[in-house]
């Protein structure tokens, strides 16, 4: 079995021909566009980098003023309010206005704290602990000691107390 000689007629030479041609001009226009869409996208891709760049240092420089405003701002924070709560009111039998009464005197005992800045009571946290603590509180004909269970200090200074009933 043979294979025609087809290379020898023109009509297949210029097909063949006309194929490779276009082909190569093909090639040619492929390369050119892709060559231009990725200089494209490169030079696209140098400018958001950039940009980038760009909004990470301002971003970076207003993180910096940010946290030191906050550091400045936190030294500046002072105590405005005193709460306190009594969590076994009901085992010892505080009820209305002694209630009430024994409130007031711890926050009058408290009553110096107000207006410090936040870093100097927590810094002295122990001493005002010790304090309440070490007091007897005379209300009506009852004398109560308070035992400090927690503390939160914030703007608001939170005690959570512990009453007990000195005989």
């Amino acid at each position: 079995m043979r294979i025609p000689p087809l290379y020898r007629r023109k009509g297949y030479q210029r097909f063949f021909a006309g194929i490779v041609i276009g082909f190569i001009c093909g090639w040619f226009f492929f390369l050119l566009s892709f060559g231009s869409l990725q200089e494209f996208y490169m030079t696209e891709i140098d400018r958001r980098d950039e940009e980038i760049k760009d909004l990470n240092e301002k971003f970076k420089h207003f993180r910096e003023d940010y946290e030191e405003k906050n550091k400045e701002n936190e030294k500046k924070l002072r105590i405005q309010e005193i709460k306190v709560s009594f969590l076994n009111r009901e085992q010892v039998g505080l009820k209305g206005l002694p209630l009430i009464e024994l409130e007031n005197a711890v926050k009058s005992q408290l009553n110096d704290v107000l207006t410090k800045d936040i870093e100097s009571v927590g810094q002295n946290s122990n001493l005002l602990i010790r304090t309440l603590e070490n007091k007897n509180f005379f209300i009506g004909k009852e004398t109560y000691n308070v035992n400090v269970y927690q503390m939160h200090l914030y703007t608001t200074l939170r005690l959570y107390l512990k009453v007990e009933r000195v005989n």
